[in-house]
């Protein structure tokens, strides 16, 4: 009877250790591939008439890059990806207007254009692409435009990191074997 309680035990632990050893190595967001580990994202530069936009966009940047990408956000001088661009378009859209000619809502559309580089080898990885985020807002309080602009900027962020660490490799159709690639 008191070697059953051991065998049972040996088995459930030899078990865990054949589990742990053939894990299937699952990991949560997009991959940069054998070659990266790290990205740096810059400040972006503002074409746009809106002071202090790029500083939205780039905190919703790096929400967005933790958020979605399986890789380390360091500084961009010491990273071996980064991404670079700047933010062509603001603008405020009138929206609906009531009977007596009341402004009941409006919209912001922000266009932003990136770029992800291989700063090592100066080598244009992916890009550049164009993102737009155009969003409505209802004029019921003094918050409701920098809430729109924050929801554009989060969109802007995320759909410029998705196009840029899913797309295919710049300059190149998808067949070039030395060109260096984003999985």
């Amino acid at each position: 009877m008191i070697l059953a309680p051991k065998a049972h035990t040996r088995t459930l632990w030899l078990a865990w250790l054949v589990t742990a050893l053939t894990g299937c190595g699952y990991t949560t967001g997009l991959t940069l591939g054998p070659d990266y580990h790290s990205v740096g994202l810059e400040i972006f530069g503002n074409d746009t008439p809106e002071p202090d936009l790029e500083l939205g966009l780039h905190r919703a940047l790096t929400q967005a890059t933790r958020n979605m990408l399986d890789a380390r956000l360091v500084d961009p001088d010491r990273s071996q990806l980064v991404v670079r661009g700047r933010l062509t378009r603001f603008q405020r859209r009138a929206g609906l207007r009531s009977a007596d000619n009341v402004w009941m809502e409006g919209g912001v559309w922000i266009t932003a254009e990136a770029e992800l580089v291989d700063p090592r080898r100066d080598v244009v990885i992916a890009g550049p692409v164009r993102a737009e985020a155009n969003v409505g807002y209802a004029r019921t309080n003094r918050e409701a435009e920098p809430d729109a602009r924050q929801r554009a900027l989060n969109n802007l962020a995320e759909r410029l990191v998705l196009d840029l660490f899913t797309g295919p490799a710049a300059g190149s159709s998808g067949s070039d074997p030395e060109a260096p690639t984003v999985e």
